[in-house]
């Protein structure tokens, strides 16, 4: 599928409106709008951890910059992908009853970078506080984009049916930038603490 911009700006959509794959108008405030719109607000941020995981001064690791831009220009390009599948307002493909994603060479491909990192960092029990890493606190502001585009389109898909590698490609993608926030703490050995519960400390 190919794109050409032609006008940056058209007016078109002056009045609240926009017009999805085919030509349906919807409104700019619909699940179908929000739905790609959040996974291009996810390809930016996630442009943000590629930029400072491989550009100097701020790339920290030369396995990390390696390893950062392979793996993130495909999930942006994926991301592309599927908001291009978002933005028609076609149904599922008629494929979509069997879909299984362990079928999923897209999904697969970040279980097995999932795998790979786990192998490099140790368990740990309780909820880590971003910040004492600032490539990896990017990949938390990934991450939790990630999560909130996953809602959008669970209840876009609680509306109208959607392509269900999208809802299984997004759920794996907020694991994925888990894992690799926990590789990226342990290569530049950071520390980031964990939360594990109210202490009530100073309270009364």
């Amino acid at each position: 599928m190919s794109i050409h911009i032609h006008r940056i700006y058209t007016r078109a959509g002056d009045g609240g409106t926009t017009a999805l794959a085919g030509g349906v108008q919807v409104s700019k405030s619909s699940l179908e709008v929000e739905s790609y719109g959040e996974s291009d607000e996810l390809i930016s941020h996630l442009g943000v951890v590629r930029a400072f995981a491989t550009q100097p001064p701020t790339s920290p690791h030369p396995e990390i910059a390696s390893e950062t831009d392979e793996v993130f220009l495909k999930i942006q390009n994926t991301l592309y992908e599927a908001g291009a599948v978002l933005a028609s307002a076609n149904p599922p493909s008629a494929e979509a009853v069997q879909y299984d994603p362990k079928n999923d060479g897209r999904v697969k491909f970040l279980e097995q970078r999932i795998d790979a990192y786990r192998d490099r960092f140790a368990a740990i029990d309780g909820f880590t506080i971003p910040g004492d890493c600032m490539l990896s606190a990017h990949a938390h502001v990934a991450r939790t984009v990630c999560r909130r585009w996953e809602r959008v389109l669970v209840r876009r898909h609680e509306h109208a049916p959607i392509e269900p590698w999208v809802l299984a490609y997004a759920n794996r993608l907020s694991d994925y930038l888990f894992a690799y926030t926990r590789w990226v703490t342990a290569l530049l050995s950071a520390n980031e603490p964990l939360w594990k519960g109210s202490s009530r400390q100073g309270e009364g």
